[in-house]
């Protein structure tokens, strides 16, 4: 965690008039903190990954495209790059959104919320695929090529594009039946990865990042925003929060019956590799979510049957 010193000290380069400081926590990436400057509260996030480049320049310029559409996100309000001669860790500063992380209770009943703000994000221009970068003050995706791109956010195997297979994913190792019940799938789940429309996506949206206040969802966290195919914002909540929250958003997104079903199709084959992609990230982190990857796997794999 940044010490005190050291945030007090990125706040006196942008000139705040800091009246309370307090931690909020830390991330895989940053480390957070609760700002009061005069009657404005802020949050601060300090980059702690030394070997990855902040993403917070991209971040800003999304949620600013998603304020000027209305979208409930956090304001940006500076970054280290408006800093000049900064020599310190890259950061952010953003306004405050009000809420608490969304509760089990109030998920299927937010889920037109989330919908609304899936739609709004999905409508915002962009060219390219995979992680999202800053080119000239504008968004664009940082490859031209869909499944480099993907490749390239991923920053390990994603199956089942790219040439390494199941076998690349270690939780994997010891369940020899599972991937020989996802393997047959590869090309339904490759085609629904490559084709139809891109859109930027959060991929993201687990109930930390959705906080509720007086029935509104607001929506926080954009670093792990990438351009692919439409469905995986669907198949990413349905990993975080369950398919009955997805098919509750979908149900809200999508009008036209028949379009709903071709989206619930894509997005239980994107399913099944973001799951895969998921436990392994999770193993490399040395995070025990065996349990629940492999409840999603086994309950994706039901749908595509």
């Amino acid at each position: 965690m940044a010490d005190e010193a050291a945030a007090r000290r990125i706040l006196a380069s942008l000139g705040l008039s800091v009246t309370e400081l307090a931690t909020i926590g830390e991330g895989l990436a940053s480390d957070a903190w609760s700002v009061l400057d005069g009657d404005r509260r802020l949050v601060l996030r300090v980059s702690n990954d030394v070997e990855t480049a902040a993403t917070y320049p991209m971040e800003h310029a999304l949620m600013a495209g998603l304020v000027a559409a209305g979208a409930r996100v956090p304001s940006p309000v500076a970054g280290d790059r408006d800093v000049q001669g900064w020599d310190g860790p890259p950061f952010s500063v953003t306004t405050w959104v009000p809420g608490s992380p969304l509760r089990a209770g109030l998920r299927v009943v937010a889920a037109p919320r989330i919908a609304a703000f899936v739609r709004v994000l999905q409508a915002i221009p962009v060219e390219g695929f995979g992680a999202l970068t800053v080119v000239d003050g504008r968004l664009r995706a940082a490859r031209d090529d869909r499944e480099a791109g993907i490749l390239a956010w991923a920053t390990r195997p994603f199956w089942p594009l790219g040439s390494v297979g199941l076998e690349a994913h270690p939780p994997l190792a010891s369940r020899p039946d599972l991937p020989r019940r996802i393997e047959p799938h590869a090309p339904v789940v490759r085609a629904a990865l490559l084709g139809g429309p891109a859109v930027i996506l959060h991929s993201d949206l687990h109930e930390e990042n959705l906080l509720e206040a007086d029935g509104l969802v607001h929506v926080i966290d954009f670093g792990e925003a990438l351009v692919g195919p439409a469905a995986w914002e669907i198949a990413s909540i349905a990993y975080f929060l369950g398919w009955e929250v997805a098919d509750a958003t979908l149900d809200a997104l999508i009008e036209d019956t028949a379009e709903r079903e071709r989206w619930r199709a894509d997005a239980a084959a994107v399913g099944l590799a973001f799951g895969v992609y998921r436990w392994h990230q999770d193993h490399e982190l040395g995070m025990d979510e065996d349990v629940h990857d492999e409840a999603f796997l086994e309950a994706t794999l039901r749908r595509m049957t």
